[in-house]
Protein backbone atom coordinates (compact mmCIF):
# COMPACT_ATOMS: atom_id res chain seq x y z
CA UNK A 1 0.00 0.00 0.00
CA UNK A 2 2.67 2.34 0.75
CA UNK A 3 4.85 1.32 -2.38
CA UNK A 4 1.47 1.87 -4.24
CA UNK A 5 1.35 5.11 -3.17
CA UNK A 6 4.56 6.32 -3.71
CA UNK A 7 4.36 5.62 -7.03
CA UNK A 8 1.46 7.55 -7.59
CA UNK A 9 3.11 10.42 -5.81
CA UNK A 10 6.45 10.13 -8.16
CA UNK A 11 3.83 9.65 -11.29
CA UNK A 12 1.91 12.86 -10.53
CA UNK A 13 4.68 14.87 -9.82
CA UNK A 14 6.39 13.95 -13.08
CA UNK A 15 3.73 14.82 -14.88
CA UNK A 16 3.17 17.98 -13.17
CA UNK A 17 6.76 18.70 -13.86
CA UNK A 18 6.43 17.47 -18.01
CA UNK A 19 3.29 20.37 -18.01
CA UNK A 20 5.30 23.27 -16.42
CA UNK A 21 8.06 22.74 -18.98
CA UNK A 22 5.20 22.42 -21.38
CA UNK A 23 4.26 25.50 -20.72
CA UNK A 24 7.52 27.23 -20.55
CA UNK A 25 8.47 26.39 -23.89
CA UNK A 26 4.81 27.72 -25.19
CA UNK A 27 5.60 30.92 -22.92
CA UNK A 28 8.41 31.20 -24.63
CA UNK A 29 7.40 30.62 -28.36
CA UNK A 30 4.32 33.39 -27.91
CA UNK A 31 6.84 35.93 -26.35
CA UNK A 32 7.40 37.55 -29.57
CA UNK A 33 4.55 37.64 -32.06
CA UNK A 34 4.54 39.07 -36.07
CA UNK A 35 3.49 42.65 -36.71
CA UNK A 36 0.81 43.62 -38.82
CA UNK A 37 1.78 46.50 -41.50
CA UNK A 38 -1.59 47.73 -42.36
CA UNK A 39 -3.58 49.28 -40.00
CA UNK A 40 -6.65 46.86 -37.61
CA UNK A 41 -9.83 48.17 -38.61
CA UNK A 42 -11.27 46.02 -35.39
CA UNK A 43 -9.69 46.52 -31.80
CA UNK A 44 -6.97 48.70 -29.96
CA UNK A 45 -3.95 48.70 -31.21
CA UNK A 46 -0.26 50.34 -30.87
CA UNK A 47 1.37 52.19 -33.57
CA UNK A 48 4.76 51.35 -33.79
CA UNK A 49 7.98 52.69 -35.07
CA UNK A 50 11.52 53.04 -35.70
CA UNK A 51 14.96 52.96 -37.69
CA UNK A 52 17.77 51.61 -38.93
CA UNK A 53 20.46 52.90 -40.27
CA UNK A 54 20.28 51.42 -43.60
CA UNK A 55 16.50 50.79 -44.36
CA UNK A 56 15.61 54.30 -42.83
CA UNK A 57 12.26 54.56 -40.64
CA UNK A 58 10.08 51.47 -40.13
CA UNK A 59 6.33 51.83 -38.73
CA UNK A 60 4.32 48.64 -37.84
CA UNK A 61 1.06 47.49 -35.78
CA UNK A 62 1.16 45.63 -32.46
CA UNK A 63 -2.27 44.56 -29.92
CA UNK A 64 -2.44 47.13 -27.24
CA UNK A 65 -0.53 45.77 -24.85
CA UNK A 66 2.01 44.50 -26.66
CA UNK A 67 5.33 46.07 -26.59
CA UNK A 68 7.43 46.63 -30.05
CA UNK A 69 10.47 45.09 -30.70
CA UNK A 70 12.96 45.85 -33.72
CA UNK A 71 15.89 44.24 -34.46
CA UNK A 72 18.37 46.10 -37.03
CA UNK A 73 21.19 43.40 -37.07
CA UNK A 74 19.88 41.51 -39.11
CA UNK A 75 18.76 42.07 -43.12
CA UNK A 76 15.93 43.20 -43.63
CA UNK A 77 15.27 44.20 -40.15
CA UNK A 78 13.35 41.91 -37.86
CA UNK A 79 10.01 43.91 -36.39
CA UNK A 80 8.05 42.20 -33.78
CA UNK A 81 5.32 42.33 -31.18
CA UNK A 82 6.64 41.53 -27.48
CA UNK A 83 3.78 40.15 -25.08
CA UNK A 84 4.68 41.21 -21.67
Amino acid sequence: MIVLRSCTTALLLAGLAVQAAAAEETGRARALIDPVYVRPIYGAYRQCGGACLKSGSLSWFCGARQQCSLDCATAPPVRRCATP
